[in-house]
């Protein structure tokens, strides 16, 4: 369990999930909001769910794997297509599922859209159509992180909980607990998101091969600028830079680190050969690049192209 969720794993919010059919779940990205959906609806699929509304782990129905439950649909992105996206069609497809949804009180569907804010607009049109008038004993929970992409009139027929964000000593215990020690010196990195601390510790080698080539400024060489830079996405390399830029303009304005505050003194030298509004006019740049990053754009060009816009911050 994930202490800073603490209050949904209590009785009471069990208790009370049932009572709404539609649930939409907000929180930031590398806090764990998929493993605390997951245990809740194991919870409510388990047949021997006690006062403590914990699974079992043994009934019949905790041994199903959790995507095979039979009283669980479990909808991602469309692997088949190449802009990330939840289609028309996954939404169509829940339609016989749904049919099968009966008025005994056991005998319940729970559809769950790992990443709602994904849905294409006629698939989030299309799910309205069953929110409007959802058949008893079928539940959506719905799990996004950004509210904002929702459509309002699926915000409207959903109980909406914000999920908090840890502390970063909740952060630090987790990770301890878990094993995770090596993670802990990515805290500042991740933003203080754990399980992004975790991939950053396992992909360390990438993580320092991405800095070290910044830490060179203009004086790097295109050379080293290869598809190696992308074995975790290219996503993964734009939030690098995203951060690394952050933090050169906080550091350029406020002689303040956000990120990478282990290198202080890197960063104040580097910093001294910037221009300021080249930095910020990049940092706008970034952001369109990582609107780009779950697109069918050439990622080496894309690449290509971002690091030749880095070496024109520089004086």
């Amino acid at each position: 369990m994930m202490p800073w969720y603490q209050s949904f794993y209590q009785p009471a919010f069990a208790k009370n999930f049932k009572e709404t059919q539609t649930h939409l779940f907000v929180s930031q990205e590398g806090e764990g909001s998929e493993y605390l959906i997951e245990c809740l609806l194991r919870n409510i699929l388990c047949e021997q769910t006690g006062t403590q509304q914990q699974a079992c782990g043994h009934c019949k129905s905790c041994e199903y794997p959790f995507v095979e439950h039979p009283k669980l649909r479990v909808i991602e992105k469309n692997p088949e297509l190449k802009t990330a996206v939840v289609s028309i069609e996954q939404v169509r497809e829940l339609s016989s599922f749904i049919e099968l949804a009966s008025s005994s009180e056991d005998d319940y569907k729970i559809i769950y859209i790992k990443e709602a804010d994904l849905l294409s607009t006629s698939a989030a049109n299309a799910l309205l159509k069953n929110l409007e008038e959802p058949p008893s004993n079928t539940f959506f929970i719905l799990n996004s992180k950004n509210l904002h992409k929702i459509l309002p009139t699926i915000r409207s027929r959903a109980s909406i909980h914000i999920l908090p964000s840890p502390t970063r000593e909740q952060t630090v215990n987790y990770l301890e607990q878990e094993g995770h020690q090596d993670a802990i010196q990515f805290i500042d990195l991740s933003g203080n998101k754990p399980l992004f601390a975790i991939q950053l510790a396992n992909d360390h080698e990438l993580v320092n091969s991405i800095v070290n080539l910044l830490m060179k400024g203009k004086y790097f060489d295109m050379m080293h600028v290869n598809d190696a830079l992308l074995t975790s996405g290219f996503g993964f390399f734009i939030e690098i830079m995203q951060k690394w830029i952050f933090d050169l303009s906080s550091y350029t304005e406020f002689k303040e680190l956000h990120y990478f505050t282990n290198i202080t003194d890197k960063i104040e030298q580097i910093t001294k050969t910037l221009s300021y509004k080249e930095t910020l006019n990049f940092y706008k740049k970034l952001n369109e690049y990582a609107r780009l990053s779950d697109t069918p754009i050439n990622k080496s060009m894309a690449l290509d192209a971002v690091m030749i816009d880095y070496k024109r911050i520089y004086n």
